[in-house]
């Protein structure tokens, strides 16, 4: 049997080496062959572990593991260092602070040798920076920041919409179909998403607003459970639903998701890893009636995390940490459950519910790139167009598949399948204009990575309804990049820009006050059907023809964002 020593020897030596997923096994292994007496081995341990986790981008694990190395040595500033990396991570500047303090307050106050002077020097500016995004987190606590002209960066909420807003507007059109009976095209319409997507919501808020102190007995709460599942299925249907109908939406919602998560002993620490386990345990023990409704608290509290880390506070790379812990878990566990029937281990882990995840995981990563630092990582781009193949492929598989007959409303197969496909394909698109624009300006390849990013765009374009705002707005991203290429014959660069013109008014029927018309969609629509008329007429006098490839500028949304 390899003594602890030697385990955490052959972990430091793989940690060295930049190989942390073995480097994390071997201090797994030590921690369980480790004697409990030893507090400091076993904190250094866990710290160890928790520089692997950390490394691996696993931060919810990291601060698991971080959190007890602190636990068993209080003393020990490294750990304090990594458990407020975490906290940093996961968009919790409030709770490193602290973190950042106790660590520099664990170092010794006099004789500091050199690697603690480089420590404390470390801790400081953790502490200086947590001290910062703090103020601006507070700062952004009761305000939502306007949505970016370019479509980048800015949040996809709306503060308090009133009056003619995208569910409102469906709503006529929805009753209309329902009582004339709807054709096939009636029931891709965008309205039908919107409205299932905003009733979701709406089930939601008002369970919420039913959350009350009891009087009787001090600290305890009384109200009605399942907010946590519509308000999640609502944004899963389509994120555009999200938007907070009042100033005390935060305020509610974590009154809200404490009472539930107490309610069904839902997981509120921990990432994935720690989830798994234990839930593993608890259904071996208690069966499925107490371990299904805590795991969906649990997934669905991590969503709602997700969500509102990038859309208030523009913490995209958070988002992305929560979608990936409730892909990895529900993956994870549906490979142990893989013989137990859907109506067991419940909807989180049906498909069309993990392809609604993964269509918010696309999105997210795609806002934490920064397209204008030319060194982020490649990896991040790959990981990106990666996750979006897949979830082409997959989706594509699952519509091959026979299905059982199952009641569904008009909105359903749009939202879980066609418009999470739609998003992967622009994802394509994103990636593909992603490294065209890190190719210099007469390098070849970026023409060619131009007119693949081009055709992706075109592809997610028509995969959305004619009166979704994304069909225009994909088309017009698409023009941009067929106009960088330069190797698309005027014939179908006019014949998009046509596409353009006849689609937005059936749009605006729906979406005309959507955030991202008010991004500036609309006029950049307009600005296309003047170019249009432009070129036809450049045509008709004889200075162009429809076989030629022409440039020209044009502004356009780059991006896949919802």
């Amino acid at each position: 049997m390899t003594s602890v020593a030697a385990l955490k020897a052959e972990g430091n030596t793989l940690f060295l080496a930049k190989n942390y997923l073995e480097a994390e096994k071997k201090y797994t292994a030590a921690i369980e062959a480790s004697d409990a007496v030893d507090l400091r081995g076993l904190a250094v341990l866990h710290a160890n572990r928790s520089a692997c986790r950390l490394s691996l981008k696993r931060y919810l694990d990291a601060k698991v593991d971080a959190t007890k190395a602190t636990e068993l040595d209080p003393n020990y500033a490294k750990a304090h260092a990594r458990l407020a990396t975490a906290q940093d991570q996961l968009g919790c500047p409030q709770k490193s602070k602290a973190s950042w303090q106790n660590a520099l307050d664990a170092l010794p106050k006099t004789n500091l040798t050199a690697a603690e002077e480089t420590q404390k020097t470390q801790y400081a500016a953790g502490l200086k920076a947590a001290m910062s995004a703090n103020a601006r987190m507070e700062n952004t606590a009761h305000y939502i920041p306007q949505a970016d002209p370019r479509g980048r960066g800015g949040t996809p909420f709306i503060w308090q919409g009133h009056g003619r807003m995208p569910w409102e507007l469906a709503a006529p059109i929805v009753a209309r179909f329902r009582t004339q009976g709807a054709t096939p095209d009636d029931i891709r319409s965008s309205a039908c998403v919107i409205h299932a997507a905003y009733e979701n919501f709406m089930n939601g808020i008002n369970k919420m607003n039913q959350l009350t102190p009891i009087q009787s007995t001090p600290g305890a709460m009384g109200g009605i459970l399942g907010a946590v599942v519509d308000l999640t299925n609502g944004v899963m249907r389509d994120p555009r639903v999200m938007h907070l109908p009042d100033g005390d939406f935060i305020s509610k919602y974590n009154k809200q998701i404490t009472f539930e998560a107490t309610a069904r002993r839902a997981w509120t620490d921990g990432g994935p890893e720690v989830i798994v386990r234990e839930a593993l345990a608890r259904q071996r023990t208690e069966g499925w009636d107490t371990t299904r409704p805590a795991l969906s608290v649990t997934i669905r509290a991590w969503i709602m995390r997700a969500m509102l880390s990038s859309g208030i506070h523009q913490q995209h790379k958070v988002a992305v940490e929560f979608y990936r812990n409730c892909l990895t878990a529900i993956r994870t566990l549906r490979d142990h459950w893989i013989l137990e029937s859907s109506q067991n281990r419940g909807v989180i882990f049906d498909q069309s519910f993990v392809f609604g995840i993964q269509g918010l995981y696309l999105n997210a990563m795609m806002q934490s790139f920064d397209k204008s630092d030319v060194t982020s990582p490649q990896a991040v781009l790959g990981d990106l167009f990666k996750e979006a193949q897949d979830l082409v492929r997959d989706i594509e598989e699952a519509l091959r598949q026979p299905r059982p007959p199952k009641t569904v409303d008009p909105g359903f197969v749009s939202s879980f399948f066609i418009y999470p496909k739609a998003k992967a394909f622009a994802m394509q698109g994103f990636y593909y204009n992603a490294l065209a624009l890190r190719c210099s300006a007469d390098d070849p390849e970026s023409g060619i990575l131009f007119r693949k990013s081009a055709q992706q765009y075109l592809i997610a374009a028509e995969s959305y309804p004619e009166d979704d705002e994304h069909h225009p707005g994909f088309l017009n991203v698409a023009l941009e990049k067929m106009l960088s290429a330069r190797t698309f014959p005027l014939s179908e660069t006019l014949e998009v820009m046509k596409k353009i013109r006849l689609s937005v008014p059936k749009a605006k029927k729906i979406w005309e006050r959507s955030a991202l018309g008010a991004a500036g969609v609309w006029d950049r629509c307009d600005r296309v059907a003047r170019q249009e008329q432009e070129l036809r007429d450049a045509i008709t006098a004889g200075r162009f023809t429809l076989d030629a490839c022409v440039g020209m500028e044009v502004e356009a949304e780059d991006s896949g964002s919802t």
